[in-house]
């Protein structure tokens, strides 16, 4: 038996007597130990369950950090392709330019080569987006130093600019391509034929317009006596541009220009008909260049030539370059030279 004596403060007050058996003592004292244990435990344990809420805390906010800059990340991503892809336009449009100009340009080494970040970046798609955008710059500043030389070719041969016929014949958005340059089955002999133009259907009355400035050396319809191939075309305008080019617009309605008369670029020449071997109203136009081998003037794509619109596969038309199958085609009649 143990007894525990608690005496007050106060001396007045009574003295108050505890008795514990062995077995309750035990216990009390095991309780004690325990909890001295616990509290000894709490003590050492509490800065780590601290810690670990703050890490927790730290956690959350990471994760959403991260969230933020992958989003940040894929948006980056989605302005690269858009760059990219204007860059690739502008590239392609370029090329067409200095193509139809016959501006010589060495290419060799401008944006051919890949371009590592400055930085050491450890996420993978980062660093992708990186690289991706490191060489875009490159591409960019080969492309800068190529319009550069286009532009100062350009301003030296002024007048080959002013009148290399470079836009669409006809309003973009008033025809649809019938028929492109190359092979074709003839709509009148359902034999396979080599068609040296453009056919673009539009509606009658449609304005056709000058290409590119040039002199007017034909205004009319061929004499049948003269030429059956030519006569076919019905009425019929055709243009002398300096460079070595003329345009050929054929099946007119009308026809608003006299020879001798020079024309500028855009300027009306007449409207789209349905005179001459015609299925239907529309334009057929014609580009030809004198090259070297020739003093005949030799059909081209005109697709490669026009700015002003898009065509379905327009990189493989400048892939293919502007020069005319070695086909069977009609000379350009001595009425016309």
């Amino acid at each position: 038996m143990y007894e525990i004596q608690f005496h007050p403060a106060d001396i007045r007050s009574q003295v108050r007597y505890y008795f514990l058996s062995r077995r309750v003592f035990r216990w009390l004292v095991a309780a004690g130990v325990l909890l001295a244990a616990l509290m000894l435990v709490g003590v050492v344990l509490a800065p780590l369950g601290i810690q670990a809420l703050l890490l927790t805390g730290e956690l959350r906010s990471l994760r959403q950090q991260n969230q933020l800059q992958m989003e940040i990340l894929r948006q980056r991503e989605s302005t690269l392709d858009r760059i990219s892809k204007a860059v690739d336009g502008a590239r392609t449009r370029q090329r067409q330019m200095s193509l139809i100009l016959g501006a010589p340009q060495d290419t060799s080494g401008l944006g051919g080569f890949p371009v590592e970040p400055a930085t050491e970046i450890t996420v993978p798609e980062a660093a992708e987006a990186a690289a991706r955008g490191a060489q875009l710059d490159t591409n960019t500043g080969a492309l800068l130093t190529l319009a550069d030389e286009l532009a100062s070719f350009a301003l030296a041969h002024d007048e080959l600019t002013e009148s290399v016929p470079s836009i669409c014949p006809v309003p973009v958005g008033s025809f649809v391509l019938t028929s492109p340059f190359g092979n074709r089955v003839s709509p009148f002999t359902d034999k396979t034929d080599f068609h040296s133009g453009l056919d673009l259907a539009a509606r009658e009355g449609t304005p056709v317009l000058a290409s590119g400035a040039g002199r007017v050396v034909f205004a009319g319809r061929f004499p049948l006596r003269r030429n059956v191939g030519w006569w076919r075309y019905g009425n019929v305008v055709v243009l002398s541009h300096p460079g070595g080019f003329l345009t050929i617009y054929a099946h007119l309605q009308e026809i608003q220009t006299r020879r001798g008369q020079n024309l500028t670029r855009g300027e009306q020449l007449g409207t789209v008909g349905n005179t001459g071997w015609s299925t239907s109203p529309h334009l057929h136009y014609e580009i030809r260049v004198t090259n070297e081998e020739s003093d005949e003037p030799v059909p081209v794509d005109p697709r490669i030539f026009i700015l002003n619109y898009q065509w379905t596969g327009h990189e493989q038309l400048l892939v293919r370059g502007r020069r005319a199958p070695t086909m069977k085609f009609d000379p350009i009649p001595s009425i016309v030279k």
